[in-house]
């Protein structure tokens, strides 16, 4: 009998598990997809201006995700522990759980170790993807803005590049133009029009030009016409290559590299509180999720079952969730300025965790037993 009894329990683990893993998956999805959506739509004159194909723009704008995920994934276990209880309450799960002798550790112990195990990949992101992603994507952006591809040459346009250079293509993909027209009357003296098949852009360390393959040209020189062809034609653009360097924000750095910001040259005395607030970020950040769902479990079973209303305590959660949410936002603010301070985030941290674990655990939340004591009385 005790092996069956066992046996039940486990089935009812799985059971709790499943139903939260299925709502986290569905929620959290929902949740990252608007959230993407909400970044693309933010950055569509990104597109338009730098002449991106939208394929490119989404693999771009895909690099946003691991910072996205940091912050949905625990609001997301958060909402989906409220709302699987909270059925299982309207539905007297809970009480025939408790009948057959599930206790509270018996009944958290599915939310507590999923929670435990979605921290673990919080980890995984905040201390490794997230700023090689976060890196990915600014270095995207700015070759974008600032390398071969930016020089906002359209389709089917004619592009005035400079004054006194206008250039005319059909196509335009990777740097790589074909069927190119280009008036270049920069030297009034010296008019060309030039006719390629083919054109790719290049740089130096000085300026940008073009190298054309297949075409011919035409000067006009001294009120005299010359005319040829050509297998190979570099066109100077007259345009000033900018610089290939950026500096580096805090969420792009390694962990190693917050950690020794003014030795590698980041940071100095007055901005390397700002790197170390960072790396404390990363530290603390996925703890959220353990936090977020500790409150939600003692809204939903600190309340005697005779007295829960699952509007009460939702509001209960949502709010000490924001709250809390305030404080570290305040805190981590703080430790830009002030340093020394980062030692109390982690004390309060560790106390509010372990404060939050004794609140659920102090006593059995359902209190069916005493309830049927005065029923019996």
């Amino acid at each position: 009998m005790k092996k069956i009894k066992i046996h039940n329990i486990n089935i009812i683990e799985k059971y709790i598990s499943k139903q939260i893993l299925f709502g986290l998956l569905i929620v959290s999805s929902i949740l990252l997809g608007i959230a993407w959506f909400s970044q693309i739509i933010r950055l569509l004159s990104y597109l338009v201006n730098n002449n991106l194909s939208m394929w490119t723009f989404l693999k771009m704008t895909s690099l946003l995700l691991p910072n996205l995920i940091t912050i949905i994934l625990p609001i997301s276990l958060f909402a989906v522990i409220l709302f699987v209880y909270n059925k299982m309450i309207s539905d007297k799960e809970l009480i025939i759980m408790e009948a057959i002798g599930l206790n509270i550790k018996r009944l958290s112990k599915p939310a507590i170790y999923i929670t435990i195990i979605l921290t673990m990949f919080l980890y995984l992101i905040t201390l490794h993807i997230g700023p090689l992603y976060a890196r990915k994507y600014r270095t995207f952006a700015f070759d974008s803005r600032n390398d071969l591809s930016a020089l906002l040459i359209k389709e089917g346009e004619f592009n005035q590049i400079t004054t006194g250079l206008t250039i005319y293509v059909n196509n335009s993909h990777n740097n790589v133009l074909s069927d190119i027209f280009i008036n270049d009357q920069r030297n009034p003296k010296s008019i060309r029009s030039i006719l390629a098949e083919r054109g790719i852009v290049t740089t130096s360390k000085n300026n940008i030009t073009l190298t054309l393959e297949h075409g011919s040209i035409q000067e006009k020189l001294n009120d005299k016409y010359t005319m040829g062809s050509f297998e190979r034609y570099t066109a100077d653009l007259g345009v000033i290559a900018t610089s290939s360097k950026r500096d580096l924000k805090t969420s792009e750095l390694g962990n190693f590299d917050l950690i020794f910001a003014k030795e590698l040259g980041y940071a100095n005395d007055q901005t390397y509180p700002k790197y170390l607030a960072e790396l404390h970020n990363r530290l603390i950040q996925p703890l959220y999720a353990i936090i977020f769902v500790l409150i939600a479990l003692i809204a939903i079973f600190r309340t005697p079952l005779n007295k829960r209303s699952e509007n009460k305590n939702t509001i209960f959660a949502v709010a000490a969730v924001i709250g809390i949410e305030l404080l570290y936002i305040s805190l981590f603010n703080l430790l830009r300025v002030k340093m020394n301070l980062y030692p109390f985030v982690y004390l309060f941290t560790i106390i509010l965790i372990y404060s939050l674990f004794k609140m659920l655990y102090k006593e059995k939340s359902l209190k069916i037993k005493k309830e049927r004591k005065k029923n019996n009385a």
